[in-house]
């Protein structure tokens, strides 16, 4: 068997009609030629040239030697095999080449290994409950509650006790805020049809009558359920956006069983008034040094400003000025313990404003915890739309009605055996 090829200052080969694959892929094979930027065109021809006749030359046995004529004809003596063994070659090396291509891509994707790293697998999870989850979604029923808060339900308003020390079974101290839901009162809703957004309006403490405006009264009036002759203190929305959180009647009251203990939460209040303070205090400057030379400057900020350009103070420039009373929130709090009874929340941890202000209180948007061993009986979804309260039990003032977190299976002062 003779096929023969001819060679052109081009470098365009015709080896029967298998041979485009072989002048293509024998130039992808090599990954390390030298790109157009470091090389010109000639010196990248010859060196295809080069690559072609030296995968020739390996494979001799298989197509024979090359003998060149004087017009440039190079022939393949293969007498031994026919045109269809010469193209199931060609093809199989082929195949052989576009495999070795898809295995360098896949290796791309999961990692190179580049820098010392070590290479990055990649994982494909495969848990059937997404996949119901995202089907429940798509048909509109999302009875299950995601992580990040995208199925929001309302929250309550609680009044600052003040802050206690908590010992769990194992005997650790957990600092607590104290938190007294006082009388909280459902006032409306805010649907997305009337008003654009998904709201709750929630009332809670209470004021004198005479203290409040007439045609506020008159709204309270409206309502129906008797809070035009004790107005609630202060009202305020909690944006919702489970499809069930609409489900709360006017007039229904919020407990503290409204939150499932072990959970946790986000509270939002107002911050400590601390009046005009300086810039060491408001924004943490270090100050001026301490030594000679430095007249009466030891907490100034220094310098404001540029030269004549722009010869402005910007917007925005730490400098002294009235400090606090801003809104804060402070995200994923531990519910520790809860009182029926009293309607106390045990808050683990700190949260802003002083003794007597209202907060906000919300499931946490970031780690809720649902559906985790740190919630109570592991329940995966909270009380939708709102926990039914006991006649008997929520809100009566009786001692004796509390519920503890879930404390850990692993004694915290047992000494780490690693360690």
């Amino acid at each position: 068997m003779v096929m023969r090829m001819a060679r052109s200052p081009s470098v365009s080969y015709k080896l029967n009609e298998s041979a485009v694959f072989l002048k293509h892929d024998i130039k992808n094979y090599h990954k390390t030629r030298v790109t157009l930027k470091k090389k010109d065109h000639n010196n990248l021809m010859e060196e295809d040239e080069k690559e072609i006749i030296d995968f020739l030359e390996k494979n001799k046995a298989k197509f024979g030697e090359e003998v060149e004529d004087i017009d440039g004809i190079v022939s393949l003596n293969a007498d031994d095999m026919t045109q269809e063994e010469m193209r199931k070659i060609l093809d199989d090396e082929y195949d052989r080449l576009k495999r070795e291509e898809e295995e360098n891509k896949m290796r791309k994707r999961e990692g190179s290994g580049k820098h010392g790293r070590p290479p990055k697998p990649l994982k494909i999870a495969y848990n059937m409950d997404d996949f119901e989850k995202e089907y429940l979604e798509s048909i509109g029923k999302m009875d299950f509650w995601k992580v990040g808060g995208p199925h929001r339900r309302c929250g309550a308003l609680a009044i600052k006790v003040g802050m206690i020390p908590i010992w769990d079974d194992w005997g650790e101290r957990h600092t607590c805020t104290v938190f007294y839901l006082d009388n909280n009162i459902v006032l409306g809703h805010k649907t997305v049809e009337k008003h654009r957004y998904s709201a709750i309006q929630i009332g809670a403490g209470e004021r004198k009558a005479k203290n409040v405006a007439k045609p506020q009264l008159c709204a309270y009036a409206k309502l129906g359920i008797g809070v035009e002759n004790e107005p609630p203190y202060i009202v305020r929305e909690f944006r919702i956006k489970h499809p069930d959180a609409h489900d709360i009647p006017i007039g229904t009251q919020i407990h503290a069983n409204h939150f499932v203990v072990g959970q946790n939460v986000d509270v939002s209040g107002i911050s400590k008034g601390k009046g005009f303070q300086g810039p060491m205090k408001r924004h943490n400057f270090k100050g001026m040094p301490a030594s000679h030379g430095v007249s009466l400057s030891h907490r100034a900020h220094g310098s404001t400003g540029q030269c004549q350009d722009p010869g402005k103070v910007f917007k925005g420039k730490k400098m002294a000025g009235r400090m606090g009373c801003d809104r804060v929130t402070i995200q994923n709090l531990r519910l520790v313990k809860i009182d029926r009874g009293r309607n106390l929340l045990y808050v683990k941890g700190t949260v802003p404003g002083n003794k007597g202000t209202f907060c906000e209180i919300r499931d946490a948007i970031k780690k809720p915890l649902f559906g985790t061993d740190k919630v109570h009986d592991s329940v995966k979804l909270p009380p939708l739309p709102y926990q039914v309260p006991d006649q008997d039990i929520d809100g009566t003032g009786k001692v004796g009605f509390t519920l503890m977190m879930p404390h850990s299976h692993i004694d915290p002062f047992m000494p780490d055996e690693a360690a």
